[in-house]
């Protein structure tokens, strides 16, 4: 079944690991338009800057100890990428609606507030979110081939996170699971 878009921009947030990449695929297969992903802005940026102007994007390779520092400076530390990133999200996005390109951008970078600073019927926004931290851990060894206990535990901290910002600014947030009918859950969030 084919569903007619009413929007220009779907921004697509959650944390790692919940299937967002994965249900973006088939969002824009569905309505033939571009996915694109928030990482690729990250990596662009972080290869062409250095710690000193963008401390926020090396820190993890600036710290090597920085797992040592416990999930909460995890979650702090994936919210600083997120605010470095917002302008230049912010300024995508508006040019894709100038330009009339409709996209979904994706990503673990996300944040509520950049969702918040769209208040457009041309931009719609869901967050995906997945409970379970154990869930998250199956989905990065079948995605990844090996077992990722701190990065599932922080990536369910700032999932955590972001569904307690989300409703703070009455934002879209949707369980992954069931995966079969997530599409079918979107599409009614989408109408």
């Amino acid at each position: 079944m084919k569903i007619t878009r009413n929007w220009e921009i779907l921004i697509l947030g959650g944390a790692s690991g919940t299937g967002k990449t994965s249900i973006g695929r088939q969002i824009t297969h569905h309505y033939n338009i571009d996915l694109v992903r928030v990482d690729d802005f990250q990596m662009l940026l972080e290869a062409t800057t250095t710690p000193e102007t963008l401390p926020e994007l090396h820190y993890w390779n600036t710290h090597p100890g920085w797992q040592d520092e416990g999930i909460n400076n995890a979650v702090k530390r994936l919210v600083d990428v997120g605010r470095v990133l917002t302008p230049g999200l912010i300024a995508v996005i508006k040019d894709h609606i100038d330009e009339g390109i409709p996209m979904v951008l994706e990503g673990d970078f996300i944040l509520p507030e950049l969702v918040y600073s769209f208040d457009i019927p041309k931009v719609k926004s869901i967050f995906i979110h997945e409970p379970s931290r154990e869930q998250i851990l199956q989905n990065y060894i079948a995605r990844e081939g090996q077992l990722q206990q701190f990065r599932a535990d922080a990536s369910h901290a700032y999932g955590n996170w972001l569904l307690e910002s989300c409703a703070k600014f009455d934002i879209p947030i949707i369980e992954s699971r069931p995966w079969n009918n997530l599409m079918d859950r979107i599409f009614e969030i989408l109408k």
